[in-house]
């Protein structure tokens, strides 16, 4: 974890968190003004400085408490983790809360939402863009990354450039380009599932439906896909974005990860909380996660369980997860695992188990080795 004159340093910089960033910049912008007007009044110019001053002491002040350097801002993640066709770059919606202090005895917490862009090939953020709790990736469809946005009783669509962020079709745009599609969306994006190339889902006429990015037609086996969807990712969230399969049968997946579970080797760790975080029913291997001690704070421990073998084929610590997350999301590539830890995102080379990078959340910048 970053010390306090670490976190103190990091938050004069602009991280890519929405309201961070305006705070900061209105906290610089009337020191600049200040600094402006103290340079050129020629009167009572002794005074101005002296103003300046107590500005600059009281900006330290406010961006200590309400620039994240003096709070807690855990991060929890909203969505799996998705790449582009090339696995070069890794996409998450991530969450941060942070307490604004007791009324009445209730604590308030205010909630903040981002899209966060990863390189993957030099660990540096690609694009941050701000979200909302309205708002769900879906995933990577029609050459850009599906976004579903809750609009009361209406659900809307927009596409994102992976690479750079910005809006390739505009809700508006989407709309009028897929109006048959737009009419049947429901608001909820529980009820959605994007599955090679296809998007299933169930309409607010109760019908299901898939799209293939272009045509809408009915197809019952949405809502089989849905209800497979529902009971896997209620046990492994973001299971499909690692696993983009049409899967009707959820029991062989619920029933293996149970058995992973169930092995004398995972059992040793029964009371340090394991659990299943990815299966490969081919490879008939299981990702298991557990927290090295009872204390919250310890690390989490990430294996590897080979049920034909029955034994651990690796095991990798990766640090502290905090207890907004409690458990990791991991998203495997081809050639590495993409691991969100809570406050920080890390990337797994497969074959050497090297950690090619860590980054923080929180500032959106890679960490600093010692």
């Amino acid at each position: 974890m970053d010390n306090f004159f670490q976190r103190y340093i990091d938050s004069w910089r602009f991280n890519g968190w929405f309201f961070h960033d305006i705070f900061l910049g209105i906290v610089l912008g009337v020191g600049f003004l200040l600094l402006l007007y103290v340079l050129f009044k020629r009167r009572h110019k002794g005074a101005f400085v002296i103003i300046f001053i107590l500005y600059a002491f009281m900006g330290n002040i406010l961006m200590i408490a309400f620039g994240l350097a003096g709070r807690g801002f855990p991060i929890n993640s909203e969505s799996p983790i998705y790449t582009d066709d090339s696995q070069k770059i890794a996409v998450q919606m991530v969450g941060g809360s942070e307490n604004n202090g007791t009324t009445y005895g209730i604590t308030q917490i205010i909630s903040h939402h981002q899209i966060v862009a990863i390189n993957l090939q030099t660990g540096e953020k690609q694009w941050t863009k701000s979200s909302s709790s309205k708002e769900t990736l879906i995933g990577n469809f029609m050459g850009g990354l599906l976004v579903h946005r809750s609009d009361d009783e209406y659900g809307k669509l927009s596409l994102l450039d992976i690479q750079t962020g910005k809006e390739k079709l505009s809700e508006k745009e989407f709309a009028k380009k897929h109006s048959q599609l737009i009419d049947v969306l429901d608001s909820g994006s529980h009820n959605i599932i994007l599955l090679q190339n296809n998007l299933y889902f169930e309409g607010i006429d109760g019908k299901f439906y898939r799209f293939d990015g272009k045509n809408l037609s009915e197809d019952n086996k949405a809502e089989k896909y849905l209800s497979t969807k529902f009971f896997i990712e209620s046990d492994i969230p973001g299971y499909f974005a690692s696993h983009n399969q049409p899967l009707e049968d959820y029991d062989e997946v619920r029933e293996f990860s149970s058995n992973v579970l169930a092995e004398p080797a995972i059992q040793a760790y029964k009371n340090l909380e394991p659990v299943v975080v990815d299966v490969d029913l081919q490879q008939q291997t299981a990702l298991v996660s557990y927290r090295q001690t009872k204390r919250e704070s310890a690390d989490r421990i990430v294996l590897l369980y080979d049920m034909k073998d029955h034994r651990t084929i690796w095991e990798e610590n990766i640090g502290v997860v905090n207890t907004e997350q409690k458990n990791p999301g991991v998203r495997t590539l081809e050639n590495y695992y993409a691991i969100q830890a809570g406050d920080e995102f890390l990337l797994l080379d497969k074959d050497t188990k090297k950690e090619m990078f860590r980054y923080q959340l929180r500032w959106n910048r890679p960490v600093r080795e010692n």
